[in-house]
């Protein structure tokens, strides 16, 4: 490569970099967050208020002892952590030390269709450890850059993760490595009976998914499909057909689980932390994964409670089942 080259290049890649906002900018966006967190936490001490004048922490006729007192201690907690976000918030912007430009905590206000606001708070840090663990654990082989390329990712994208959180209330972060040898990975994955499988190899020969080899940062809701749409009003599409999902995915590339290998790290850490399955089928959460494929059918996958096993399977365009949708998301890379 010439020097003229070399110049260019550099040139074009300090034209790419993300301009340092100001002390005064990002002071005003802190105390932005912070008002919206202190209305969030007044919002909160009316609902808990209300909670008491309509005995909403006894148990209901028909509930088990101690459901009232359960209700009690979770809009405790939830009002506690408003409060020491706040404190901490608050701390930062008396001090009298520079704001970084990048923080390790995200949290943002999401209005629920109802108007009601929650307050979703993300931490990197914390997330990346419990993934390290978890990856451990699993003994999935981490690339020796993991967390520089995960951190980057975050520090790069941390304005679009916040506003992804804002309009779409996505509660959870996957956190990815590259991916390239997904039998490998299924059978460190493996939950209970393991799989099944139709027209997929059970040494996943012939499935091919994209961007695996890059690592990523995903954002998802820890819920069921149906349970997405109730809690936002986004679109689920059950009864979606492989050709409708592959358009919408070919349009919005980034907003919807994408592969097999992403959903079946989703599955697996989820049970671990819950003993649930976002996928069951009986609940009408099976999922299209169209950035896997089969020749020119899209890879399909769901939990079946009844055998115990994560279903992997690949259908023409044409199929749709009213149990069979797409999981909105959020992938940086």
């Amino acid at each position: 490569m010439s020097h003229e080259s070399l110049i260019q290049l550099a040139k074009s890649a300090k034209s790419r970099e993300k301009p340092e906002k100001s002390q005064e900018e990002l002071r005003a966006t802190l105390e932005k967050k912070l008002s919206s967190l202190e209305l969030t936490l007044q919002d909160g001490i009316k609902e808990y208020e209300q909670a008491l004048k309509e005995d909403l922490f006894e148990d209901a006729e028909g509930e088990e002892e101690g459901a009232g007192e359960a209700r009690k201690e979770a809009m405790q907690t939830k009002l506690t952590d408003l409060i020491a976000r706040a404190e901490k918030m608050k701390a930062r912007l008396d001090s009298s030390e520079p704001l970084p430009q990048t923080t390790p905590e995200i949290s943002a206000t999401y209005t629920h269709p109802d108007g009601k606001k929650e307050t979703i708070t993300l931490d990197f840090e914390a997330k990346l450890q419990d993934f390290i663990s978890f990856y451990q654990k699993t003994k999935v082989d981490l690339p020796p850059d993991f967390e520089d390329t995960l951190r980057e990712i975050w520090d790069r994208n941390q304005a679009e993760i916040e506003q992804a959180l804002e309009q779409n209330g996505f509660d959870e972060m996957l956190l990815v490595p590259t991916t390239p040898d997904l039998a490998d990975l299924a059978e460190k994955m493996k939950m209970e009976s393991g799989y099944y499988f139709y027209q997929v190899k059970e040494d996943f020969s012939n499935v091919k998914s994209q961007n695996v080899d890059k690592s990523r940062i995903i954002l998802i809701h820890k819920a069921t499909l149906p349970e997405i749409q109730t809690k936002t009003g986004l679109d689920v599409y059950l009864n979606i057909t492989g050709e409708e999902a592959q358009k919408l995915f070919k349009k919005d590339p980034d907003k919807y689980m994408a592969t097999l290998e992403d959903f079946m790290i989703m599955e697996r850490k989820v049970f671990e932390e819950t003993g649930t399955h976002l996928s069951d089928y009986t609940k009408k959460s099976s999922q299209w994964l169209p950035g896997s494929k089969v020749g020119a059918c899209l890879v399909y996958s769901d939990w079946d409670p009844g055998n115990h096993r994560l279903g992997v399977g690949a259908r023409d365009l044409e199929f749709r089942r009213d149990y069979l949708g797409v999981r909105p998301s959020r992938c940086f890379f």
